[in-house]
């Protein structure tokens, strides 16, 4: 018996646009109160340093627990479906992250309290390495062929409306009487999750199953189906090369991302003598800066071709990537801003074409887990590296601008590369069950 499905650009859009939003507020949430208090209230050590390190690390394993969701997630959303998937990715991110707002502390229940936060910052990881393949991909599989390129950057708007609203929520939390923000207050920005949570989970349950999987699944024999080998055999079989020049296409969203923000936050404050809040506005605006952006990077994409467009864009990410170094290390608080929002503005738009250009690199049945492996091995592999590496050039070669502008010019060529030689299948756009209406909202 065939499956059903309609087209529902729109709220498949805002679905992938709100999971997004939920997800990059609980990371940046965790990022800061990591830093903030977490060392404080759920390790035993005296030694602030000690603990913040602590508290750190349970932030870097959440990258580590990526590439595990990406196969769970990946599996059941090539199997089952898109909509299952990124449900239970919401649930379980959602739930992981209201539980850490109610957590006891060390002085209540001991070592316990880091143990239970490091197995709630995994549950996060793993969800997290589901959530941004299958929030592409009901965006891009219920979009039109003309709208495409725009709805399928629908997750990516996702990441800086989370982390103004994590500011915003951490902004009014910090300004509460210390006791005050360590005894509850820190509590509160994750409590509120749970209302942006149910709020995506209405709008997501409502979403049909993509066009594009249903029409697979309708063409396919029911034999063929049954045989079929699970998604990660098949990629590992037939379209390893596929995955590791997705790995290279997502160098720049993933270690692009942390060199422009964690890496230069540290180099200026630290090495270039720059006062902390003067920075920290620089990196305030890098949120409008990424709204800007993408709409600009869809529409060029869209007009010029989308891998021209790739092509272009980060050849002048790579050309840029010295005269970007030169003006930091001028020391001048606008230059530095000049140079960090000029780099925010180039990345995003190339982040924005990345969501609708590599889900073309797989074929349908197995396109969840080819993306989420390609991105979140980036990620695991190279998001908490880069600020490492980076401290690691300055050490070895000295506090000067070129050998970060060769390290930045280096993931920029990386990318380029990939973006050149990155196989592009023709998506099944005119896939839908017959008798369906098609454009509904």
């Amino acid at each position: 018996m065939e499956e059903r499905t309609r087209r529902q650009p729109c709220r498949a859009a805002l679905a992938a646009f709100l999971g997004s939003a939920v997800e990059y507020y609980d990371l940046f949430c965790y990022g800061t109160a990591a830093a903030l208090v977490f060392g404080e209230i759920f390790f035993a050590t005296n030694n602030r340093f000690v603990g913040t390190l602590a508290s750190l690390v349970t932030f870097a394993v959440g990258f580590i627990a990526r590439p595990f969701g990406a196969l769970v997630f990946g599996y059941l959303g090539d199997k089952i479906g898109r909509r299952y998937s990124l449900i239970i990715t919401l649930l379980v991110m959602g739930l992981a992250s209201t539980l850490i707002g109610a957590l006891p502390t060390y002085a209540q229940i001991g070592p316990w309290a880091a143990v239970l936060l490091l197995i709630l910052r995994v549950a996060q990881g793993i969800a997290v390495g589901g959530e941004w393949g299958g929030a592409v991909l009901i965006a891009a599989e219920h979009a039109s062929p003309r709208w495409r390129t725009f709805l399928a950057a629908a997750p990516q708007y996702g990441n800086p409306i989370g982390l103004i609203l994590a500011s915003l929520a951490f902004q009014w939390a910090t300004s509460l009487p210390h006791d005050d923000f360590r005894t509850w207050g820190w509590r509160i920005p994750f409590l509120a999750s749970a209302v942006l949570v149910l709020l995506t989970f209405i709008i997501r349950h409502g979403v049909s199953e993509s066009p594009e999987i249903v029409d697979f699944r309708n063409r396919a024999s029911v034999a063929a189906r049954e045989t079929k080998r699970s998604p990660i055999l098949e990629i590992l079989k037939s379209h390893k090369r596929r995955v590791v020049l997705g790995v290279g296409f997502t160098m720049m969203a993933v270690a692009g991302f942390y060199f422009v923000t964690t890496l230069m936050l540290t180099v200026t404050t630290t090495y270039l003598g720059i006062a902390r809040p003067a920075i920290l506005q620089v990196m305030n605006y890098t949120g409008i800066v990424q709204l800007i952006g993408y709409p600009i990077g869809s529409y060029l994409a869209h007009r010029f071709g989308e891998r021209r467009y790739l092509l272009a864009i980060t050849t002048i990410i790579f050309l840029w990537s010295a005269p970007m170094m030169m003006l930091i290390f001028t020391r001048d608080i606008r230059y530095i801003e000049v140079s960090i929002l000029i780099t925010n503005l180039l990345t995003s738009g190339y982040y924005a074409v990345l969501a609708s250009f590599l889900p073309k690199a797989f074929p349908v049945q197995v396109r969840y887990t080819g993306i989420s492996i390609s991105y979140q091995l980036c990620s695991a592999v190279f998001g908490g590296t880069t600020p490492l590496v980076g401290l690691w050039v300055i050490r070895s070669f000295g506090v000067h601008w070129a050998p970060l502008a060769i390290m930045f010019g280096l993931m920029a060529l990386c990318t380029l590369i990939s973006a050149a030689l990155l196989p592009a299948e023709k998506p099944d756009v005119n896939m839908i069950a017959p008798g369906e209406a098609v454009g509904s909202a």
